[in-house]
């Protein structure tokens, strides 16, 4: 079997064993700010593991995966992998271990038809909880006596935790033994770190609620979670010496290799045989070990297919390439390829192409890969064209610093902050050379030069005291797409610190209702306000919506007057707030279509923020936009205006989305059915369209109501990400009226005429230019300096100041004196006639007399007078070459 095969083989038997196959959640967590990215098959099932939600009982998944912490590894072993794919099958309260490791073995000896006696069994020994007796005896039971001996115990490695409380519980892991050829000197068996036993499967079986005080108690519903990853499956299934000559990479691996042989160095060239020959891995890598370059090819080979598809997948799910979050990390996995790419000989930019074969790999499986092949591949060759520019450079600075046996975590930033190095691959260039670079000194260095140190804290609101709440809740029905009031029941009070209660005199909280006309801030689209009546009565104002879970509606509240839980209370939304909103929703979708138009399909949503005052859409391009593009984008989404749009709303199966040719933001994780949102004339009967998007938010009905929409900025946010600040219907209309206030202003105050402000303020602005280049002139002379050291070890330093007078030149000789050592400071202004004014001072640290030093120059021409320490004087210099003659007299 290859990979798709295995794949398919793992879910179509648990399919069999009744288990809901779930498609896999995306690498960024949705609605769990705790996470950078999915590392496990359990990261989407977590509100059934905490009792939020209960509609499964059980599932199976292949799951996306990224882990951050093994990118320093990739290359060196054959273990670690960043993106990879985890096959699992979970119960919710449902069967447990018995079925769990029945199920395992079976699939494992049957459907992947490994050898069973290649096969071995851990359980938890005890320690902080109890020896597990149960799962030993079920794996006596289910496994031939001979194999018996195969069950071997382990310590904490076999034990699950959340932390110091909560649910916890042991594991059982599968590894399987590839030989005694793959194993280190004084291998221990299964637990030791050698490449002889590989862990295969692991089963957690989480069936205690552990105290504060360290005991355990019996959870009321036990639960089971397991991961295999399908890689490792994969090589030991295709029988490959690691998972990098699998059919999850040797595609990958190959076409690299035959496009790029002939920039390889004779020490590569042995590589060819495995492409050309088709040679069987195990008996292939036996023999090259003891090649030269093997050390260095075989691990740039291995991390440049791991770090393209991660990349690749990343880039699939709207992450960009950044300084921060999860940007950087996507910047770190593009450069480490791009460098190990050049170590084993190629120059030019390249990696990008590896996205053939990713499509080929998983375009039937996870289509989005394929669906924006175009702006992946132009979003990895813009950023190795950014890196290829500076890193020859940045390589020949950090060769210098190694060779003088130091680099220092300010050296360090340095090399990031002008090379674009990525802080780790800096620290893995510097281990080599057996040097330690100090975090401390980097993080220091980077804190002064940024005002803030970047490290990732997660995204939105603390949504924290709901975890513990929501599961006590119905899902609230919206029904702010029809209506913008309605009649609900109050069905919870609940105060900041998460406690409920069943009434409320005056203060702030969040209201549960049964259902709610408000929209919860989501998709980039901020919360409705508004008010809650008991009959004719204000109770409170609404100043929030969130919904953490996606499912239950928390309204934050200011009461004002005493409010009941069980109680009917009428709902009303701000409606003119409502429609400002509507239209700026409106107008980013009318922006989005437009940027497509203008730049192609690479042009993809990267952000958005959508209120009463304005819009804010983020997108991707890799130059910057002229002048007349922005306005041939906002004639584009005007036209349409003019055109008499209307906008069609409707709830539509996810699979339309594709059919329908339909936006989706890369990433996203969209409900099926979903909501789908047209822009034409004739709704879904008419395939002609100007726009069609999945979209949560809400929106006009005609277009009319977007009245204009202004472009009023268009700015940089990051490399290859650019931001459109607009604004539209009411709101456009009260932008102009403040922008009347100002004209009017200037009219007045100025008395110019409205036809004359530009021209007016266009020539005052060139005034003040120059004003400020003269200034910048006469206050930082700095690049005028030049330094002449005497005899006797004082340096003159020459500042030359065009066009000055004697005030200016005497404050900055006074001023100079302090930021330099052991010299005289010669500042002066010379016209082309020799004509000079001059000052001379001295630093602090200077102990010769300035007058005594004026006395062996004033012969060329020169008259002055004050201190020991500060003169200022004039005169005219035959030729004017000041500098040269004093240099000739003081030889």
């Amino acid at each position: 079997m290859n990979s798709k095969e295995i794949r398919k083989s793992f879910l179509d038997f648990f399919k069999s064993k009744n288990h809901p196959v779930i498609n896999s959640s995306p690498l960024i967590p949705y609605g769990d700010p705790s996470l950078l990215f999915t590392g496990a098959g359990m990261v989407q099932f977590k509100p059934y593991y905490l009792g939020l939600k209960d509609d499964l009982k059980r599932a199976a998944s292949c799951q996306k995966c990224f882990r951050t912490t093994d990118i320093d590894n990739v290359g060196k072993t054959i273990r670690h992998l960043t993106f990879f794919e985890m096959l699992g099958n979970f119960s919710f309260g449902d069967y447990f271990k018995e079925e769990s490791l029945k199920w395992g073995y079976e699939y494992l000896t049957e459907i992947a038809a490994i050898d069973p006696r290649k096969l071995y069994f851990s359980v938890y020994k005890g320690g902080v909880a109890p020896k597990d007796e149960e799962a030993i005896n079920i794996w006596k039971k289910i496994l031939p006596s001979k194999l018996h001996s195969h069950i071997f115990e382990m310590g904490e490695d076999n034990f699950w935790s959340m932390g110091d409380s909560g649910p916890s519980g042991p594991c059982s892991e599968i590894y399987y033994d590839r030989g005694e050829e793959f194993a280190h000197k004084g291998c221990a068996g299964p637990s030791c770190e050698c490449d002889r036993y590989i862990e295969i499967w692991n089963h957690v079986f989480t069936q205690f609620d552990k105290q504060g005080d360290g005991s355990f108690k019996p959870l009321p519903k036990k639960n089971i979670d397991t991961g295999m990853g399908l890689e490792r499956l994969c090589f030991i299934v295709e029988n490959k010496f690691s998972p990098f000559e699998t059919s999850l990479f040797f595609p990958i691996v190959k076409k690299f290799i035959s496009d790029n042989y002939k920039y390889f160095s004779n020490d590569y060239k042995f590589i060819s045989d495995l492409i050309d020959k088709s040679l069987d891995s195990y008996s292939y890598y036996k023999n090259i070990k003891s090649k030269n370059g093997f050390e260095l090819f075989i691990p740039a080979l291995r991390v440049i297919s791991d770090h393209i598809r991660g990349a690749i997948f990343l880039i699939s799910e709207g992450v960009l390439p950044s300084n921060e979050g999860r940007g950087y990390i996507l910047r770190r996995l593009i450069r480490r390829a791009v460098r190990y790419s050049m170590l084993v000989g190629v120059k030019e930019s390249y990696i990008h192409k590896l996205i053939e074969p990713v499509c080929e790999i998983f375009g039937d499986v996870y289509p989005q890969v394929v669906d924006n092949k175009e702006h992946i591949k132009e979003t990895i060759k813009y950023e190795e064209d950014g890196f290829l520019n500076t890193i020859e450079n940045g390589e020949v600075y950090i060769n210098e610093l190694l060779e003088k046996g130091k680099i220092s975590g300010e050296d360090a930033f340095r090399i990031y902050e002008t090379y674009g190095f990525p802080y780790e691959l800096i620290k893995e260039i510097a281990s080599k050379k057996g040097i330690i670079i100090s975090d401390e000194e980097f993080n220091v260095a980077k804190k002064k030069a940024q005002g803030i140190s970047r490290k990732w804290k997660g995204e939105g609101k603390d949504i924290s005291i709901f975890h513990k709440i929501n599961s006590k809740f119905k899902k609230t029905e919206f029904l702010g797409y029809e209506r913008q009031k309605s009649a609900s029941k109050l069905e919870a009070i609940v105060l900041d610190n998460g406690d409920e209660v069943k009434e409320l005199n005056e203060g702030y909280a969040w209201l549960v209702f049964d259902r709610t006309p408000f929209y919860a801030e989501s998709g980039g689209q901020v919360a409705d306000s508004g008010l809650i009546f008991d009959g004719d009565k204000i109770v409170a104002k609404v100043l929030d919506v969130q919904k953490p879970f996606d499912d239950v509606f928390y309204h934050r509240v200011k009461v004002n007057s005493k409010i009941y839980r069980e109680r009917d209370y009428e709902l009303l939304v701000d409606f003119y707030r409502r429609k400002k909103i509507e239209a700026n929703h409106t107008a980013t979708h009318l922006i989005n279509a437009a940027l497509k138009k203008v730049f192609g399909n690479s042009s993809v949503q990267a952000g958005s923020l959508v209120n009463d005052e304005k819009f804010r859409f983020d997108y991707t391009i890799t130059k910057t936009p002229s002048a007349k593009e922005l306005m041939e984008v906002e004639k584009i989404a005007n036209d349409a205006i003019l055109e008499g749009y209307k906008v069609y709303k409707e709830e539509r199966p996810l699979s339309d989305a594709k059919k329908l040719g339909a936006v989706m933001l890369p990433g996203e994780k969209y409900s099926d059915p979903s909501r789908f949102v047209l822009i034409n004339h004739d709704g879904f009967n008419d395939l002609e369209r100007y726009s069609l998007e999945l979209c949560g938010g809400t929106h006009v009905n005609d277009l009319k109501d977007v009245f204009r929409v202004k472009i009023l900025k268009d700015s940089s946010v990051s490399r290859g990400i650019r931001r459109i600040e607009g604004v539209s219907g009411y709101s456009l209309i009260e932008w102009y009226e403040k922008r009347n206030v100002v004209i009017d202003r200037i009219m007045d105050d100025f008395g110019w005429a409205e036809n004359e402000i530009l021209d007016r303020i266009l020539k005052l602005n060139e005034e003040i230019k120059m004003l400020k280049s003269r200034m910048r002139n006469l206050t930082l002379p700095s690049n005028s300096d030049e330094s002449y050291e005497t005899a006797d070890g004082i340096k003159i330093v020459f500042v030359k100041i065009p066009d000055s007078d004697i005030k200016i030149i005497r404050n900055i000789a006074d001023k100079k004196k302090s930021t330099v050592s052991k010299a005289f400071i010669f500042v002066y202004s010379i016209d082309e006639n020799g004509k000079i004014i001059f000052a001379i001072s001295k630093s602090d640290d200077n102990p010769l007399s300035v007058k005594n030093f004026f006395e062996k120059i004033k012969n060329i021409g020169l008259k002055a007078g004050g201190r020991d320490d500060f003169i200022q004087g004039g005169g005219v210099i035959s030729g004017g070459d000041l500098k040269g003659k004093i240099k000739e007299i003081l030889k």
